[in-house]
């Protein structure tokens, strides 16, 4: 859609001096292995939640759990991890990224083992809790360690890739259905999630020091153009925003598989649907992030605005209840409505870079809470029909859309910009006046 008061939400000539800052430096293996390393420490947070639903089939059977109850175990890990996203924020800026990569892989590892044992719906609770302290701090570490390395007109791409942690985590879940758990049982699934973990927490251990603290990385802030920050009012409406688009967007990656077999969809096919969709998301949150870099004039709240609104198209296709508009409906699910959290991130840390943590912290309590209550609601409407289910979220997707573009006007009145549905019109263009001839004759 186009923006009726201008595409760019900062001020031309502070936009021209920030590329001009982010290409002083090249690319470099040290950012490299930053990406590297966030995608895996935010994969780890959201693993324990996202298996868990992927193997919904296999573990409500197994554990007897309803829906509800089951949205209620989903929603744990999101509860906890928004409850304590603010001081787990925090504790990452004292710590350094690097340690605070450790605490989330030692707790990752804490989480899955407990899940792979659990024998009763209350000790799978407890494993998915331990998960929620381990994403509180997983998001932040990972957000401090690309702010921290990687370059201005680069900072786009690397959210993106960045952020396609849940669509690893949910792929990793769906392939993980016929591949092992259909065939040894879905506890060796959750086992070799655990051996992921134990990977990650040693080489947390073994990384060095953070960039923050090496000697001469004082010089890297002078390589990127001041942080303009976010007005209070704006970073609390868009938090809410983010609330809101969880919400809708992570009961997906937790019931689309239950939902499908439910629409008669078998189990292995459900699983490839869910792997399939995992890829998609992957993929369009890299191409996004590359296209807000390529396009830094553009707005990134009115991107994520519309990838909201037509999450929603997704969502009413899913409640048809019927196998092709489930395909159709997951695609569109995780290919639009669910593929806006990079350009979240980016959109905050871009100017906050100097307190990355702290502002993910932020944020992050609105998502994590969002992603808590959207399976839970989602479970106990699912009760009673998919169909309900599936318009409850499409009615959230919606109004986290229309609260993303309040926000924007709310970022955009701050800084001095128009916020009327009405461009900003063009000064006249002006000639000098023409000379008399006694002027003339004096020239």
């Amino acid at each position: 859609m186009a923006d009726p008061a201008g595409e760019a939400d900062g001020d031309p000539v502070e936009l021209g001096r920030r590329r001009a800052a982010g290409v002083r430096r090249a690319r470099s293996p040290a950012a490299v292995g930053a990406v590297l390393r966030a995608v895996a420490v935010s994969v780890l947070g959201v693993l324990p939640a996202f298996l868990v639903g992927a193997l919904a089939v296999q573990i409500r059977a197994d554990l007897d759990v309803g829906l509800g109850l089951f949205g209620l175990a989903a929603a744990t890990l999101f509860t906890v991890s928004g409850s304590l996203a603010r001081p787990g924020g925090r504790l990452v800026q004292r710590l350094g990224s690097r340690r605070g990569a450790a605490l989330a892989a030692a707790l990752a590892t804490t989480s899955l083992t407990v899940i792979a044992l659990a024998g009763s719906p209350a000790a799978l609770v407890a494993g998915l809790a331990v998960g929620g302290l381990g994403n509180a701090v997983a998001q932040p570490s990972a957000n401090a360690v690309v702010s921290e390395l990687v370059t201005e007109h680069r900072l786009g791409v690397a959210f993106g890739i960045k952020q396609s942690s849940i669509p690893a985590a949910t792929l990793l879940g769906g392939l993980a259905v016929p591949g092992v758990a259909l065939v040894f049982g879905w506890r060796w699934a959750v086992a070799g999630a655990v051996g992921l973990a134990v990977v990650l927490l040693l080489a947390s251990l073994t990384g060095g020091r953070d960039a923050g603290r090496r000697a001469g990385s004082a010089r890297a802030p002078a390589a990127r153009a001041p942080d303009r920050g976010l007005p209070r009012g704006g970073l609390v409406v868009l938090t809410l925003g983010g609330f809101l688009g969880s919400a809708a967007a992570t009961p997906t990656g937790i019931f689309l598989v239950d939902s499908a077999v439910a629409a008669g969809m078998g189990a292995g096919a459900a699983g490839l649907l869910f792997a399939a969709c995992s890829v998609l998301g992957l993929v369009v949150r890299i191409g996004f992030g590359w296209w807000a870099d390529r396009h830094p004039g553009r707005s990134a709240y009115l991107f994520i605005a519309n990838l909201l609104a037509l999450g929603t198209l997704g969502y009413a296709l899913l409640a048809t209840g019927s196998v092709p508009a489930s395909v159709a409906g997951g695609v569109l699910a995780y290919g639009a409505g669910w593929a806006w959290t990079g350009l979240f991130h980016f959109t905050v840390i871009r100017d906050n870079r100097g307190a990355a943590a702290s502002v993910t912290g932020f944020v992050q309590t609105g998502l994590s809470l969002g992603a808590a209550t959207g399976p839970l609601l989602f479970g106990l409407v699912a009760q009673a029909s998919y169909s309900a289910a599936w318009l409850t979220t499409a009615a959230l997707g919606l109004a986290a859309a229309v609260t993303v573009r309040v926000s924007r006007r709310m970022v955009r009145r701050s800084r001095g910009l128009p916020v009327s549905g009405r461009r900003p019109s063009r000064p006249a263009r002006t000639h000098p006046p023409v000379p008399s001839p006694e002027e003339e004759m004096h020239r």
